[in-house]
């Protein structure tokens, strides 16, 4: 699509009123009344800024140079946030502007669809062209914009110190809602800010070029930027790259060390409350694949592989501890209950067990979920020995939720998962987050050798033996369709899409 029809589409946009904003208020001011005037002028929009005037790019060999031209979106005014979500996998995403606006008012600007890049962030928000020494454009690349890179950068020293927004905008096929946005006074750069490998490719000479990043005109328009403030230069030399001088070696990932604070004693619940309960669901299987092994002078065989998430919507955080209980290998497993920020209460939930295994060497709750391979008739097949789980947040599902998380304080395993010394271990997962495990390791993943062609399903149970509390056990079960076919030499695998999702096969 070119830059004229998107011109046309803002017109309509425009003529159909939907720059116009429905209102939501969070105190006695409403958005028609003072506040909302007195702040409309101090609305979001964004500018374009350059971290550097000059920068050298590497060349290896005849490979492509990747430019990054180290140029920021940098929102003003208020933050820039956009609500991204659907109300369930059968309809289309929605996007709404959230205008934050003085004395706690927030605006609600419905915007249309086609504005999105999926879950990727906004579509064709900037274009990067690349001019010669001579001035002639010889490359030029429209870009969407994540607002949520993983490397937010404070603008300046009057910026705030911390952003609320997530650090990535897709996690898995099956996302629910997503928060994305830019902290006023805080900038993003399109390509994460990752340095070498990072960028748009472009077949360049060695020599010197300039690079100019615009937003483009249907975004330009509808964030009220300015020709200035829509438009960033880079001059920028192509060199023979040496590795070392931008991938050294010796680096080292940061973990985060020390021991997590104790929580105070509270009460045992035997019949806790919804509102301090989360609420686990799983989604339906995804990344699904076939494995094979052995071949030539051993038998084949075939392996389904499947990627599984259970999430957390309802109340409260799933949080789950084990202590040590007279040197037991074994932990005793409690569930604690949260409200407003504060544990309120606790209850036994099921046990911890120590995983020594290659991949894992951390604690695992050992009741968390169970995946099963079911056939036609939704009668067991196969069973995974996969249940236990050092529960972390690993993928967002649904921040558009009241009590979701934006940003939690780990991802991935970076909490304390422990150590098979440990006392204690404390495992969260945040409301509207999920942890996705890949059933890739045989006994894991489903052994289909020697099974029949034809229609089976994935069948994903949280919370199998009912130890944790919930606020809905009536969603703990998701099935996922495959389909197996093939010769036994050659085994082939069909994934309908589900609700139009996914398609895999």
């Amino acid at each position: 699509m070119n830059l004229s029809r998107w011109g046309l589409r803002l017109a309509a946009v425009a003529a159909a009123g939907l720059t116009a904003a429905a209102t939501l208020a969070a105190g006695p001011a409403t958005a028609q009344g003072p506040a909302a005037k007195q702040g409309a002028a101090a609305g979001p929009t964004v500018k374009l800024v350059a971290a550097q005037n000059d920068i050298s790019v590497p060349q290896f060999g005849k490979q492509q140079v990747f430019l990054d031209p180290g140029i920021y979106v940098e929102a003003f005014g208020s933050a820039l946030e956009f609500d991204v979500q659907r109300a369930s996998y059968s309809q289309p995403l929605t996007l709404t502007q959230v205008i934050h606006l003085a004395g706690h008012v927030r605006e609600l600007r419905p915007l249309p669809a086609w504005l999105l890049d999926g879950w990727n962030g906004l579509r064709r928000f900037l274009r990067l062209s690349v001019t010669n020494s001579h001035g002639k454009t010889v490359g030029s690349h429209v870009l969407p914009l994540c607002p949520n890179t993983f490397n937010p950068q404070r603008a300046g020293p009057k910026s705030p110190f911390t952003s609320p927004y997530p650090q990535e905008c897709s996690s898995d096929p099956f996302e629910r809602g997503m928060v994305e946005g830019i902290q006023r006074g805080w900038g993003v750069d399109p390509f994460g800010g990752f340095g070498f490998g990072s960028g748009a490719r472009f077949r360049l000479k060695l020599g010197t070029y300039t690079a100019t990043m615009r937003i483009t005109r249907v975004w330009a328009g509808l964030l009220h930027v300015t020709p200035r403030a829509a438009m960033a230069r880079v001059r920028f030399r192509v060199v023979k790259g040496s590795r070392c001088s931008f991938i050294c070696p010796g680096s080292h990932r940061h973990t985060r060390t020390g021991t997590l604070p104790r929580l105070p004693s509270v009460p045992l619940m035997q019949s806790p409350p919804s509102s301090v309960l989360p609420d686990l669901s799983p989604l339906p299987s995804w990344g699904i694949s076939l494995g094979r092994s052995g071949g030539k002078k051993k038998p084949v065989d075939y392996q389904l592989q499947f990627g599984a998430t259970v999430w957390i919507g309802g109340n409260s955080p799933l949080d789950v501890e084990g202590f040590r209980v007279h040197g037991s290998p074994v932990m005793q497993a409690y569930q604690y209950f949260w409200r407003n920020g504060h544990v309120v209460g606790r209850a036994r939930a099921g046990t911890m067990g120590f995983d020594h295994k290659k991949g894992h060497n951390h604690w695992h709750f050992q009741q968390f979920a169970q995946y099963r391979l079911l056939n036609s008739s939704k009668t067991l097949v196969l069973r995974s020995r996969k249940v236990g789980f050092c529960i972390a947040p690993t993928d967002p599902v649904n921040l558009i939720l009241r009590h979701a998380t934006w940003v939690p304080s780990f991802t991935g395993f970076g909490g304390a998962c422990g150590s098979p010394t440990a006392l204690w271990v404390q495992e969260m997962l945040p409301v509207g987050w999920g942890d996705t495990y890949f059933q890739s390791v045989a006994g894991q993943s489903f052994d289909i050798t020697h099974l029949p062609n034809g229609t089976y399903y994935i069948e994903i149970i949280a919370n199998p033996e009912k130890v944790l509390h919930e606020s809905n056990l009536g969603n703990d079960i998701s099935l996922r369709k495959v389909i197996l076919g093939g010769t036994p030499d050659h085994r082939t695998i069909t994934v309908p899409a589900f609700h139009g999702i996914d398609a895999e096969h």
